[in-house]
Formats: structure tokens, sequence, C-alpha cells
């Protein structure tokens, strides 16, 4: 329970700080005088979703998807044609050796499974580290926002429980950010296999 106690602690301080007085904290002994007078609030998950870029960055990826996917449809055309082949050497081949061409056959599905995977994983990590790009240029222009207009505080929408509509800076970042992004080259390269 102490962690509720210092949670109400800290939420009755941000009133104090947030009503324009001020406030003496006390922790083990030390005593600090806190003062707040501008608070910002961003959603950064809305600033993110609705940004040009990732929107960009998303039809990039879906269009690699769909042309790794038309080669995985020919890649799957031709192990069936293999599968049917093998099954009709059955009564042809000795047992050992028909065994043997099923266990190159499995290998060759388990490769191209593999490949399948990695190719999937390696567009989820682009798009991961694309979006990690657009996060650390977003908080870049909520410093740039925060020091400009000399904001005390910026809280993310997920901590606030009420606030005034006019804190919230989300949509002024997602401006700046589609502007600093509009000529952007985004390229999703040739992935190593």
């Amino acid at each position: 329970m102490q962690g509720a106690g210092t949670y109400l602690r800290f939420i009755a301080l941000l009133l104090v700080m947030m009503t324009g007085g001020t406030a003496q904290a006390q922790d083990n002994g030390v005593s600090n005088n806190y003062s707040i007078s501008r608070i910002g609030l961003i959603d950064l998950p809305y600033v993110l979703r609705n940004a040009e870029a990732t929107n960009t960055i998303r039809s990039l990826l879906d269009s690699k998807r769909a042309e790794f996917q038309k080669e995985f449809q020919v890649e799957e055309e031709a192990l069936l044609q293999a599968e049917r082949e093998l099954n009709l050497k059955r009564s042809l081949l000795s047992e050992t050796d028909f065994a043997d061409e099923v266990q190159a056959f499995q290998e060759q599905v388990s490769a191209i499974q593999k490949e399948i995977q990695f190719k999937r994983n390696s567009l989820d990590q682009a798009f991961g580290q694309a979006q990690e790009q657009l996060r650390q240029l977003a908080f870049e222009i909520i410093t740039e926002i925060a020091t400009r207009e000399q904001l005390d505080f910026v809280l993310t929408k997920e901590t606030a429980l009420i606030f005034r509509p006019g804190l919230n800076i989300s949509d002024e970042v997602l401006a700046l950010l589609n502007e600093r992004t509009k000529n952007a080259r985004i390229e999703v390269g040739e992935l190593p296999f």
C-alpha cells in the first residue's frame, strides 16, 4: 500500500502546483520546493497513428508483402508439383530411395518456410525501426514545443485523468511531424536472404 500512498502524495502535489501554489515535498528527510505553472499534454499513439509518414511506411511495406506473397505462390505451386511427382514415384522407387526423396522434399519445404518467416520478420522489424525513428522525431518536436512554450511538464494522455483541451499539443506535434517528414525518402530495400 505504500505505492498507493506515494501516488496519492504525487497527485496532491501536482494539484497544488497546478493551482498556482507551491508545495513542499519531503522524501527521506529532504525538503524540495516544486512549482509548476505550465503543463502540456501529448497523445503520442494518436500522433504516430495519424502521421502521414506512418501511412507511407505502411503502404510501402504492404506492397513489399504483396510482392513476397506472389513470389511464395510461385514457390508453393512448384512444391505442389514436386509433391505430385514424388507421389507418382512411390511405386517406382525402393522404400529407402523414396524415403530419401521425401526427406529432401521436406527439407526444401522447411527452407522455404524459414525464408517466408525471415522475410515477414524483416518487414515487421523494418516497420518497427521506421516507427521508432518517427517516435524519436516526435520527441524532438515535443521538446521544441515545450521549450518554446516554456512548459514545465508534458504528460502523456494516458497518465492524465482530467485535462483542459487547451493543454493538448498533439495536433501541433502531428502537424510539425508531417511537415518535417513530407519530403523524406522512405525506401524498403531488398532484404538480405
